[in-house]
């Protein structure tokens, strides 16, 4: 069969199939099972990390930047499987490269949560690890070789889950018709941000009836019951696959431009870490000049080498259709409003609890403020792409940016230390919905618009651009925050031209608000800059 036929079928099929096997809504359904799993898994760590140090018998104060690498290796690896990925679904079929992504990722659970148990007789494979090191004549600590062993797992549980996210977003254009796709994208790309949010609760509501390890023993049967049921339905779809040959060296270099990015930022997308106030935000890293150099070169290098490549990793070309480009910038935009709200909700409940012995109610409080930005945002995507094909894409961006900014302007106007919860929810509420409105027009319009032999590297670039924005957003805002919140506590803490230490105490939580009001200001002001570009979003395909 000629590639031209091969893609015409694939992208006419009906939304029911006619011999009724093939129902692409449920297949979705079960799409959704892993890509939340996976979304889940990037912060679900942040609820046991003080525990499983305490268990691996290690030094806390040494050990803890050593187990953090549970979450920022997870996020590479999750970031740069993101970009080839996609592309490996076009070459070589979407079917064959998803149950790769779920092999691989239930092969990462498994020996995050295996780690220390025994495997081999009465060795475990931490034990395995442990005997091979001291055989190339190292002597390592064995606590720290079980920790080493669980990063390692759950780095290779990321290269799977980070790519089940562009394949499902491809495999949702090989399912669909083009004026079909939007809520179906949307809502895809809303459960893998809700994931991520919520895997902190989702860990400490678990942690109180199992150990920690069932956390990733769960995901077995889970993402076994997705694999089978998504390869029964998908059994009568055309494989579509591109000619070519899989970019190499360009999936070094934009794997290592990303990677510089967040190292160099010091950033990543655990919500927990901001979820314990402002003391928690770090300003730069020392070596964030460097590193961020070296990620803009490695940039640099990857733009000019697609450029001459015949089979590029992501083709420059996709970038000349304005639904595309438009579409990828102002998904920018979103991933770095996004944050501000996660961010700031945190920050302020925790500033006006003040005693720590409040800490953990304002742990809940945080918890469920912060579901009424990212529930109503998840619902959201449904009537999105229902708005989608009746006004397009462009005007339903345009009303969700124009709600979240009024979101982020009640910020500015309303916060204080005495606010109320139902106001603050209600505030969350409309931000939530504004954002989760643009998921599915601007997923539609990226992945329209790309030809169909790379729907995978489109889908990658929906989630890509969102990412980076998230990144730039925690870095920045924890940067901000901390200078801004200082500055002003500092000058209120002048009595007289003397500094007051009592008086700085008594307005820093204040100081801490003002700035939040001006971060919302912030927040209101990028939306209405997002709304410039939405004039070229477009669901119907374009000619480059």
């Amino acid at each position: 069969m000629k590639m031209a036929d091969l893609s015409t079928r694939t992208s006419a099929l009906p939304i029911e199939r006619a011999n009724g096997v093939t129902r692409p809504w449920v297949v979705i359904g079960f799409i959704l099972i892993p890509v939340f799993i996976g979304s889940l898994d990037l912060t679900v760590v942040s609820a046991f990390l003080p525990k499983l140090i305490a268990e691996l018998g290690l030094p806390f104060d040494t050990a803890l930047d050593d187990a953090t690498w549970m979450v920022t290796g997870y996020l590479l690896a999750y970031t740069i499987s993101l970009t080839f990925m996609g592309r490996l679904s076009d070459l070589y079929g979407r079917r064959a490269i998803y149950v790769g992504c779920l092999l691989t990722f239930i092969v990462g659970s498994v020996i995050t949560a295996l780690a220390g148990t025994p495997l081999f007789g009465n060795e475990t494979l931490t034990d395995q690890v442990y005997t091979q090191l001291r055989r190339m004549g190292q002597r390592p600590d064995p606590a720290y070789v079980e920790l080493q062993v669980i990063i390692v797992g759950r780095v290779i549980a990321a290269l799977g889950a980070g790519a089940l996210v562009p394949v499902s977003l491809a495999l949702v254009g090989d399912l669909f018709p083009p004026q079909r796709r939007a809520q179906p994208l949307g809502l895809i790309g809303a459960v893998d941000t809700l994931g991520w949010v919520l895997g902190p609760v989702y860990g400490a509501i678990f942690l109180r009836f199992m150990p920690w390890q069932g956390l990733f023993l769960m995901n077995v049967p889970l993402t076994l019951l997705t694999l089978f049921a998504v390869l029964y339905a998908l059994r009568h779809v055309p494989q579509l696959k591109a000619s070519g040959r899989f970019d190499l060296l360009g999936t070094i270099l934009i794997g290592g431009a990303l990677s510089a990015l967040t190292i160099g930022l010091g950033a990543n997308i655990d919500t927990s870490s901001v979820a314990r106030g402002l003391s928690s935000l770090n300003a730069l890293p020392t070596y964030a000049l460097p590193v961020l150099s070296v990620g803009a070169v490695l940039f640099l290098l990857f733009v000019l080498l697609e450029n001459r490549l015949r089979y590029p990793l992501i083709r420059p070309g996709m970038f000349r259709k304005p639904p595309v480009a438009s579409g990828a910038l102002i998904n920018l935009f979103i991933g770095y409003v996004l944050f501000i709200g996660l961010v700031s909700v945190p920050v302020l409940i925790n500033v006006r609890a003040g005693d720590t012995t409040l800490l953990d109610q304002a742990a809940l409080e945080v918890g469920l403020v912060l579901s009424t930005l990212t529930i109503p945002m998840a619902i959201a995507t449904v009537p999105g792409g229902w708005l989608s094909e009746r006004i397009g894409a462009a005007n339903t961006v345009r009303i969700g940016l124009i709600l979240s900014s009024i979101g982020y302007v009640a910020i500015w106007l309303t916060w204080s230390l005495d606010i109320g919860f139902w106001l603050l929810a209600a505030e969350m509420a409309v931000i939530g919905v504004g954002i989760g409105l643009t998921f599915s027009p601007i997923s539609a319009s990226i992945i329209n618009n790309a030809r169909d032999d790379e729907r995978g590297v489109a889908g990658a670039v929906v989630l890509i651009l969102r990412l980076v924005g998230m990144t730039l957003s925690v870095s920045s805002l924890s940067s901000l925050m901390l200078n801004r919140v200082n500055t002003l506590a500092n000058e209120r803490a002048l009595v007289d031209g003397v500094f007051d230490a009592a008086v700085f105490a008594q307005t820093y939580a204040e100081s801490a608000v003002t700035v939040l009001r001006e971060i919302g200001l912030l927040g209101a002001l990028l939306c209405v800059v997002a709304l410039l570009p939405t004039r070229w979003l477009s669901m119907k395909k374009q000619e480059s």
